[in-house]
């Protein structure tokens, strides 16, 4: 059932500030705050409606950018003190911490979450440019932090080190850690529906507690997931963009983007299941793993 007071809200479950040198990019928050600040019109297959992003799940990509040598651009420390002090002063950002296997120490990520803990809503891991098997033992204190903090991480995922298999064989050793699979396997439908296959059977068989955000994918594959998820897998994906990368340091991209996700979806199915799936995945769904259990 949704709540009306909450149809059209938004909650962006993958977005970024800082650099960003395979694009040579260097984002700040007022990237964000321009598509971000007030409601905006979006159009579903023709009719108007006022959306709002209320909340903002953000990390700091200079923590996850790479110099010369692969190392990280700045370490654990600096790049979430930076993103912390950033998302106090805009409340729509909410941080989720970096952290950086091989180089880092998760110790760096509990005691920051000992001392500004109400303000860390995750943590983010980025095995591709730490050029790390997602697999590596080096992961899993960080998923403990998690598990001892009761918080989501948020794995980039793709065909190579970030292989959703690799992210999966650690999640299941912390099953009761949410593990969001980010992109939901970059790249082609092939990397996509590979992915759905490891989400599903694990959420089936109840060995790990895989979620996935839908940045990058098409509205046609958008569609495609929905009609061959079951409720439980329905309830695991989430919207999300990866702003400010690719089209998204336009503020016009955005809109753009909501506006034919959400029409796909009323195309493919019936007018309640379709307001009932749009709600879930660009709030509900979201609000229930990142929110919920702060009130």
């Amino acid at each position: 059932m949704i709540d009306e007071e909450d149809y059209g809200k938004i909650i962006e479950a993958h977005a970024h500030i800082g650099t960003w040198s395979a694009d040579n990019a260097d984002f700040t928050e007022e990237t964000l705050n321009a598509v971000f600040d007030e409601p905006f019109t979006v159009s579903i297959n023709g009719e108007e409606e006022e959306n709002e992003v209320v909340y903002v799940l953000v990390s700091n990509m200079s923590g996850i950018d790479q110099l010369p040598d692969g190392s990280p651009k700045i370490d654990e420390i600096e790049a979430n003190t930076e993103m912390l002090d950033i998302a106090a002063e805009n409340p729509k950002l909410k941080t989720l911490i970096v952290g950086q296997p091989g180089y880092g120490d998760a110790n760096n990520l509990a005691d920051l979450i000992e001392e500004r803990g109400d303000e860390i809503y995750g943590i983010k891991l980025h095995p591709n440019t730490l050029m790390l098997n997602a697999n590596d033992p080096l992961y899993e204190p960080y998923l403990a932090v998690a598990q001892e903090y009761d918080l989501p991480v948020l794995f980039h995922s793709q065909d190579n080190y970030s292989d959703p298999l690799y992210i999966y064989e650690t999640a299941r050793k912390f099953p009761e850690v949410p593990v969001i699979l980010a992109h939901m396997g970059m790249g082609n439908d092939d990397n996509h529906w590979y992915t759905f296959g490891i989400l599903q059977a694990a959420l089936r068989s109840e060995t790990a507690n895989l979620y996935a955000d839908i940045s990058w994918l098409s509205p046609e594959m958008i569609v495609a997931v929905l009609q061959r998820a079951d409720e439980e897998t329905i309830y695991h994906l989430m919207f999300g963009t990866d702003i400010p990368l690719g089209p998204y340091s336009d503020p016009a991209a955005y809109p753009d983007r909501v506006s034919e996700v959400k029409s796909a979806i009323a195309d493919a199915f019936e007018e309640e299941e379709a307001e009932e799936l749009i709600h879930r995945i660009f709030y509900q769904n979201a609000y229930e793993l990142f929110f919920a259990g702060r009130e």
